[in-house]
């Protein structure tokens, strides 16, 4: 049964946008649990400061959700895209750079 909600929009795409969600979810987490332990590690002596703790999160779990479609993409296994998701959230932008110098090389053929 096609039922549609108030916004003209199908439940049927909201249930396919929450499994989505559901499939990130841990990924996002566990970068940023990467993001955190190198925050606490590079700044232990100085003064908190929330918007670098929050933009370091917010790049942690972009380059985590990266991650994790490689990692689900080349069918990777469960335990090893968690770490591998996990280091992409404690290197965070270095991450990305690196991947888009890989990606760059290989179109470059």
């Amino acid at each position: 049964m096609d039922r549609k909600l108030g916004g003209g929009e199908k439940v049927d795409d909201l249930a396919k946008a929450w499994e989505f969600i559901k499939t990130l979810l841990p990924a996002i987490l566990i970068a940023i649990i990467g993001s955190m332990v190198k925050y606490l590690r590079e700044h232990r002596s100085e003064p908190f400061s929330w918007g670098e703790f929050l933009s370091g999160m917010a790049v942690a779990a972009f380059a985590g959700v990266v991650t994790q479609c490689i990692c689900n993409g080349l069918g990777v296994g469960v335990w090893i895209s968690a770490a591998a998701v996990a280091m992409a959230g404690y290197g965070g932008g270095r991450t990305i750079d690196l991947l888009m110098e890989i990606i760059a090389k290989k179109a470059g053929k």
